[in-house]
């Protein structure tokens, strides 16, 4: 699963200069007593009371807050979006806005996408145990797994759907702040690049300036370039660069992880059956975590028993490597050649498994030292049909 789960991790939202004055009229859902409220430029979280008759009312000046997310619940798990301009209207238990041109717009697909947004989270839930369990690669995770992708990719359509049809309008711009995480990367980079108005806003500025840095380093790292070195830790705390490991010979997978990475974990099996295929023939990885809790780090090798290279600074998303390639969502895979040239980037699954063969094909075994997950210490391992030093090969 390449897209990241509803991270509302943008930054907040400054205004222009015209004071706007706002009135919100809202329905709650049946027995709700409070209606809470989070203002998209401070991401402060307020609440109000609902009235004896369902009713709840919010006004104020829109000039410090022109987009106002409102849930049921503190945790706004199932919320909608208001444009604050003149009076809007309010429907929580139908998820509806209306009463300005730029909400009715805002309500065309966010009605659709509100609702949805439980089905999700019950899928990721639904997944997480079976993780948990060592269900990965079962049928029913399968199953699960291509429900979910079904359900995101339907509603990462949606937002495009909306951005392209009406570039001009700004009420897009929350609806890709809550929503805009469920695409992959380069369809965000194509919607960017298109110059729709609400990427100008500032409520999207810090994304745009991130994926524009990102841009810009992945500029420098593509396929046929030199890898580009970077200090990291070993679990036990020795420091090794990639450099040690990339450009000595042979083929290295530099696989970018995390120990709390659901998809990361349901992907490991694929990586193990490659390294355990190729490593005879001189295949190395190198797993690079965006951890940053290292008893985390550390259980998770040892649990799912990667017996492979392991580095990682312990910044989580504030990592270092990450930065330097580019990486926006895990896991992610770099493979490098023996003269450290990258090959490509993204290999996973059965993609991972034709090119190792394509490169592999006819090569035979070669003597290779294994690297002890936690230690660091390497065992040397001959090819087959040969004997240490003194012993007999046996037929």
């Amino acid at each position: 699963m390449k897209k990241m789960i509803f991270t509302l991790a943008f930054a907040a939202l400054a205004l222009g200069a015209s004071a706007q004055q706002y009135v919100v009229k809202g329905k709650a859902a049946a027995g709700q007593s409070m209606v809470y409220y989070r203002n998209l430029q401070s991401n402060q979280v307020d609440s109000v009371k609902v009235g004896k008759d369902g009713t709840f009312t919010l006004q104020g000046d829109a000039h410090n807050q022109p987009f106002l997310q409102l849930a049921n619940s503190r945790y706004f798990d199932e919320s909608i979006v208001a444009v604050l301009d003149g009076t809007v209207s309010v429907d929580l238990p139908t998820a509806t806005v209306s009463g300005t041109t730029e909400n009715a717009l805002l309500n065309s697909s966010q009605s659709v996408l509100a609702k949805q947004v439980p089905g999700v989270m019950s899928l990721v839930s639904q997944l997480k145990d079976l993780l948990a369990d060592g269900k990965a690669g079962t049928p029913e995770f399968n199953a699960l797994q291509a429900q979910y992708e079904k359900t995101v990719g339907e509603m990462g359509a949606l937002v495009k759907k909306s951005i392209a049809e009406h570039p001009q309008s700004t009420a897009n711009a929350p609806l890709f702040y809550l929503y805009g995480s469920l695409l992959d990367e380069d369809e965000i980079q194509k919607l960017i690049a298109s110059n729709a108005a609400c990427f100008s806003t500032p409520l999207l500025k810090p994304l745009v300036d991130q994926f524009t840095r990102r841009a810009e380093a992945m500029k420098l790292h593509q396929p046929g370039s030199q890898f580009k070195d970077i200090a990291l830790q070993t679990p036990q705390g020795a420091t090794k660069r990639l450099s040690d490991y990339c450009g000595k010979g042979n083929y290295v997978l530099v696989d970018f992880w995390a120990s709390w990475c659901g998809p990361c974990r349901a992907e490991m099996p694929n990586v193990k059956k490659a390294y355990e295929k190729y490593h005879r023939k001189g295949f190395e990885i190198v797993g690079v975590s965006l951890d940053n809790d290292k008893a985390a780090w550390t259980g998770a090798i040892q649990r799912m028993n990667l017996p492979w290279i392991h580095l990682s600074d312990l910044k989580g998303w504030q990592s270092e490597a990450a930065a330097l390639y580019g990486i926006s969502s895990i896991p992610a895979t770099m493979l490098v050649d023996p003269q450290g040239k990258i090959v490509e980037f993204g290999l996973r699954g059965e993609q991972l498994e034709v090119k190792l063969a394509e490169l592999y094909a006819n090569a035979p075994d070669v003597q290779t030292a294994t690297p002890d997950a936690m230690t660091g210490a390497t065992k040397v391992e001959r090819p087959a049909g040969t004997a240490r030093p003194g012993k007999r090969v046996r037929k």
